[in-house]
């Protein structure tokens, strides 16, 4: 059901890949961040040989990272297969998105009870672990041949975000393997979320040396890697030390993973599964427990009901059943994706402020974020204005309680890292981290209770995403399920 008034003739849509060694033209375009490598599984030590093919090496991590965190429309073969990203995922999984459709295996996501042969998430984690290995293998590439280049930098803090990102999003237990300089494949061993998360910090304080290192030319990937290494820290307990890792970014700073009209693998995932296809709505106190996305009306969040825009026949998503909104945030196929940003930096040291009991720093950092988040329109029109930032909190906002003001700033992260693939590691560490229940926390109780075609069943338990059955074959993944899928990160 593609949307024909918003999808400009969607039609088939061919995945372009990048030569590493035979297209010299790819580092002279290497800065729109959207290219892929040709190898269907991922780029092997051989084929970036020489320095000459660095710069399409890191354009293919740049590419997989794109589709691994943001997702595609159309990336994969056959044409107009779907590429949910790690951002779309979570947002089912947690309370930021509900689906609107009938297929199974985004409805087991959203209903928070995925099996282990779920196809759909199968082709994430794959996409993942290729967007890691990729990153990594280029990283490492630099090091070899060109290992003062800022753009080992880079790499190598993206390498770091999908540790963080497979720490927060999936259960203990994801394995790491890797192909070896001999083209020989080495499987990894389970390893439980605070490995991961020990890994990516030391991922990040590499980049950070070589970031440094290149002065102006590294500083992008320097406030990206002091980003990546506070929010590692952060969701291993060690509040103060994040604080001090992102003190130096500058609240201005946002760095947006790029997308594009080119090809179905560039586009936007979000406005894909939103606006054209209406499988994806924005969540309403989803289950309870869930924030009201709709009615707190946040500039840094902003939602409309479709039909009052687009007319009756989007009233309703895929299924003709679910109540459909959509958000500004992505309207367009290029509408870029934030991963980290300089509001998320004040958050965390709104959050160490909190832990220590300074309510002053809390409620200052708290307002520095909101005054730097990103806004968008009111309205789905690009030419439209962003809509003003949030008001600043007064005292009187801040909760008496501890509770209270820990409530506070969770709300304040949903809505300014809306839809960026933070909700489900903030739901688990208010478990592992605040000592909350599980069913205090997540969306439970009847699944979509009040929709005639999907009432009748309720949310599962899960708190993570599942290791796909596939992985199975790692002959070091032994018992072929996750060590545990506790919220916890041990």
């Amino acid at each position: 059901m593609t949307n024909p008034m918003l999808s400009r003739s969607s039609v088939a849509r061919v995945l372009i890949g990048a030569s590493l060694l035979g297209i010299t033209s790819l580092a002279a375009c290497n800065q729109d961040k959207l290219l892929t490598a040709p190898t269907p599984d991922v780029v092997q030590p051989r084929d970036i040989a020489s320095k000459a093919a660095l710069p399409s090496a890191f354009a293919a991590a740049i590419g997989d990272f794109q589709l691994a965190y943001a997702g595609g429309y159309g990336g994969q073969l056959p044409l107009l297969d779907y590429n949910e990203g790690l951002a779309q995922m979570t947002a089912l999984l947690g309370d930021e998105m509900l689906d609107a459709e009938t297929y199974n295996t985004r409805i087991e996501v959203d209903r928070r009870a995925t099996t282990i042969i779920n196809t759909t998430t199968l082709q994430t984690f794959q996409d993942a672990q290729r967007a890691r290995a990729t990153a990594d293998l280029v990283a490492g590439r630099y090091r070899d041949l060109d290992p003062e280049n800022p753009n080992r930098a880079e790499a190598q803090a993206l390498a770091g975000f999908m540790y963080v990102l497979f720490a927060e999003d999936y259960c203990n237990g994801v394995p790491t393997s890797r192909v070896l300089a001999d083209g020989s494949f080495e499987y990894g061993a389970p390893q439980s979320g605070t490995q991961l998360l020990n890994t990516a910090v030391a991922k990040f304080d590499s980049a950070i040396t070589v970031a440094t290192a290149a002065g102006t030319d590294g500083s992008e990937a320097l406030m990206l890697a002091q980003l990546g290494k506070g929010r590692a820290l952060l969701d291993l307990g060690q509040y103060a030390a994040a604080a001090t890792a992102v003190a130096n970014v500058p609240s201005d700073f946002v760095y947006q993973v790029e997308h594009s009209e080119t090809t179905g693998r560039q586009n936007n995932a979000f406005f894909a599964f939103n606006y054209l296809e209406q499988r994806f709505t924005i969540s309403e106190n989803e289950g309870i427990n869930g924030l009201p996305f709709l009615s707190l009306a946040d500039p840094r969040a902003p939602t409309f009901r479709a039909g009052d825009v687009f007319g009756d026949v989007y009233e309703f998503g895929f299924d003709a059943s679910t109540p459909l909104y959509f958000t500004t945030k992505y309207r367009d196929y290029k509408s870029p994706t934030p991963l980290t940003m300089g509001a998320e930096a004040r958050l965390i040291e709104a959050e160490a402020a909190l832990n220590i009991g300074d309510v002053g720093t809390f409620l200052t950092k708290l307002n520095e974020a909101r005054a730097s988040a990103l806004t968008y329109p009111a309205d789905p029109g690009t030419t439209s204005p962003d809509l003003p930032k949030p008001d600043p909190l007064t005292a009187a906002d801040v909760p008496a309680t501890q509770a209270g003001r820990v409530d506070l700033l969770f709300r304040e992260r949903a809505l300014t890292l809306f839809l960026t693939s933070h909700r489900v590691g903030d739901l688990r560490r208010l478990t592992y981290q605040y000592g909350r229940a599980p069913e205090t926390v997540w969306p439970t109780g009847p699944y979509q209770d009040g929709n005639p075609d999907k009432q009748g069943t309720n949310y599962g338990n899960d708190v993570n995403l599942p290791i796909p059955q596939e992985e199975s074959n790692n002959p070091q993944f032994t018992g072929g399920q996750c060590t545990n899928r506790s919220a916890d990160i041990k």
